[in-house]
């Protein structure tokens, strides 16, 4: 007996949408199926109208994911796009100590949560294949999950090891580039992997730019002995727990913010925790919520939206 496959008009529309994203789109089957939690060999069938399974199961996945991309579509038409880049004073430094790590020192740089130190590492290792950025976590604590995830940034991929020969492999790579490692989030790592970390710059000439939390001082402070090889090594410690004047005016400028209310008002934002990225979450909040009632940005939905972050910035 034939199968014979259904057509209802739900089935049509989601097939002939199907296809026309999947074109439109560049994506695989696969990566659709992730997408749509339907298997891609289905997803396939379906798209052709040759699935004998049930097609109205998998044309209702199809269209709660298309409802999904127009409901986030929606959403980011509404929200006012973060500026890509704006070079504080406190980048400017920040810049100028990795151009100084680079020339093959160590430097550590230790800010409060959201100045900007992530993307000022990011933009530089950006523009410079020879500047590497690895972000650590707790799960790359030790030597050998430290030098993998090094292995990675520096482009050997994923490779496995001892730690001895894990660390061969990334000097044997690095050797000879003058090249740059950014160590972010350095207060995860034990005292044996940053005195790893010192071993390659000592065998290799690397310059190494150690980032992290208040935590790393305490860190390197409380244990000497420890770690003294690679504290006496570096060139230069920066601390910085807040913003440098003109930091907040610079992100202000570049969202293009002018009322002098309202900037009173988010430089005060500015002083807080979470500093500059409270700042633009602040905005973001206020500028979706005044596009969704057709509303200017104004000093009512910043307070509104700050006390959205946090009952006692609505106060201010």
């Amino acid at each position: 007996m034939e199968m014979v496959i259904s057509n209802s008009e739900a089935e049509v529309d989601a097939r002939t949408w199907l296809n026309a994203h999947k074109d439109e789109e560049g994506l695989s089957w696969p990566q659709i199926g992730k997408l749509t939690d339907v298997s891609h060999s289905t997803l396939s069938l379906f798209a052709t109208g040759k699935y004998a399974g049930r097609n109205d199961t998998v044309a209702s996945k199809v269209l709660a994911y298309r409802d999904r991309l127009a409901a986030q579509a929606e959403i980011a038409a509404d929200v006012a796009t973060v500026p890509v880049w704006y070079d504080t004073p406190t980048a400017t430094k920040l810049t100028s100590l990795l151009r100084w790590a680079q020339s093959g020192k160590i430097v550590l740089i230790v800010t409060g949560p959201g100045i900007g130190k992530t993307r000022t590492a990011e933009r530089f290792a950006d523009a410079d294949p020879n500047v590497w950025l690895a972000t650590m976590a707790p799960s790359t604590a030790g030597v050998a999950t430290m030098l993998q995830e090094v292995a990675v940034a520096v482009g050997l991929g994923e490779i496995k090891g001892s730690p001895q020969q894990l660390s061969r492999r990334v000097r044997a790579h690095i050797q000879g580039k003058k090249g740059l490692l950014i160590v972010d989030e350095a207060q995860e790592l034990t005292d044996k992997a940053l005195n790893e970390l010192r071993g390659l710059h000592d065998r290799t000439g690397l310059g190494i730019a150690l980032m992290g939390n208040e935590t790393v001082v305490g860190q390197i402070d409380s244990r000497k002995s420890a770690l003294a090889q690679i504290s006496s090594r570096f060139s230069i410690k920066h601390v910085q727990a807040a913003p440098q004047p003109g930091d907040v005016d610079t992100l202000l400028d570049a969202w293009g913010i002018m009322d002098a209310g309202q900037r009173s008002f988010l430089s005060k934002i500015g002083g807080f925790p979470g500093a500059l990225r409270g700042v633009t979450n602040t905005i973001e909040i206020a500028l979706m919520a005044a596009a969704g009632s057709r509303e200017a940005l104004s000093l009512d939905r910043l307070r509104a939206a700050a006390r959205q972050r946090n009952s006692r910035l609505g106060a201010l």
